[in-house]
Formats: C-alpha cells, sequence, structure tokens
C-alpha cells in the first residue's frame, strides 16, 4: 500500500473513531509514522483527505454494487422485475455486509453517524445515504414494481420504510458485535424472505 493510500486508510480509521472535528493532521501523521510534513506532500490538509475519503467512499460503493450484480447497477443484465426471493436476499444480504463491516463503508458511516450532530454538511450527507436518500431509492424501485403488478398495490411509500427500517435497525443492533454476524443475516434473511412474500403478487 502506498503511503497515500495509508493516510487515508488511517485517517479513515481515526474519524470513525473519534470522529472528523477530533482528529488532527498530526493525528493521522503519528499513525501512518510519519511526520506532518510528510503528510502534506500528499494531501493539502485534512479537508483534502476527508474529500478523498468521500470519493473512496463512492467509489467502492460502486465497485460493490457491481460485483453483485444489483439491477440498478450500469454492469448488470438483471430487473428487480424478474429477480426471484432468493435473489432479493442474496442482493440484501452483500449490501448489508457491505455497509456493517467492508472497511471504507463502515469507517465512513460512523464517522458520518458521530459527527451528524456537529455538523450540519456531514448530517446532510449521512441523511441522504442512510435515511432519507435510501428510502427514497427503495420507494422508486417500488413505484415501478406496482407498475407492472410485481408487488401488491400499496403506498409505495409505506412498503419502502417497511422494508428498509427494520434493515436500519439491524445495522445498529450489531455495529458493535462483530461477533454475531450470522446471527444478523439470519436476521435480515428472514426480514426479506418476509417481505417478499408478504408483498408479492
Amino acid at each position: 500500500m502506498s503511503t497515500k493510500d495509508r493516510i487515508l486508510s488511517e485517517a479513515l480509521i481515526l474519524f470513525a473513531e473519534k470522529g472528523y472535528s477530533a482528529v488532527f493532521v498530526n493525528d493521522i501523521a503519528d499513525a501512518v509514522g510519519i511526520k506532518a510534513p510528510s503528510l502534506y506532500k500528499h494531501y493539502k490538509g485534512k479537508q483534502d483527505i476527508f474529500d478523498s475519503c468521500v470519493q473512496k467512499f463512492y467509489e467502492r460503493m460502486t465497485e460493490v454494487k457491481s460485483d453483485l450484480q444489483l439491477p440498478d447497477s450500469p454492469s448488470s443484465e438483471l430487473s428487480y422485475e424478474t429477480a426471484t426471493t432468493e435473489m432479493i436476499v442474496s442482493f440484501a444480504e452483500g449490501l448489508f455486509k457491505f455497509y456493517l463491516r467492508d472497511e471504507v463503508a463502515a469507517g465512513f458511516r460512523k464517522m458520518l453517524m458521530i459527527e451528524r450532530f456537529q455538523n450540519p454538511e456531514l448530517n446532510r450527507i449521512y441523511e441522504d445515504l442512510f435515511i432519507h436518500g435510501a428510502v427514497a431509492h427503495e420507494e422508486g424501485i417500488f413505484k415501478e414494481l406496482i407498475k407492472k403488478g410485481v408487488l401488491k398495490n400499496e403506498d409505495p411509500h409505506i412498503l419502502a420504510l417497511r422494508f428498509y427500517t427494520p434493515i436500519y435497525y439491524l445495522l445498529q443492533k450489531y455495529d458493535a458485535h462483530p461477533d454475531k454476524d450470522e446471527e444478523a443475516l439470519e436476521e435480515l434473511r428472514s426480514i426479506v424472505k418476509e417481505f417478499c412474500e408478504t408483498y408479492s403478487n
């Protein structure tokens, strides 16, 4: 791993543990094992490191969605209209594990959780990714599936809440319990299967 990548990795670990505002450039340099002036050869400062963390997160998210062959990823030839319950469960598992344990995604999410009450901009990013944005994304998918007769004719917003809220809860429940990942996945599978059985036509 290059020094530049190590800086980013160590910074994200520190941001996830302490929050963005409580971490200083010297802390990051110390974690990497370099002096602060050496860090400035790679990044302009803490904001530049943070911006790179954001970029890294979105790159990683795009990569994972592509690897999972999600129907709404550019490389996928699948559609939610023809996806089986088993496929939906598999998609949900992959995304859940990504947000729960992936070094980049989990670190970024935890940093946002710490900072969201102190920094309006980071709160906006958190809500776009994990609250309003996540529900809106699911709502859009469900709206189309209702139109095509795949799902029952229910309010797509309410369906999105019923689908996403328990998954969001599981993220909070198992965040600090890496020894219980299989238990988390079992709960997730049950939630997704029950949703599909309840609302599919």
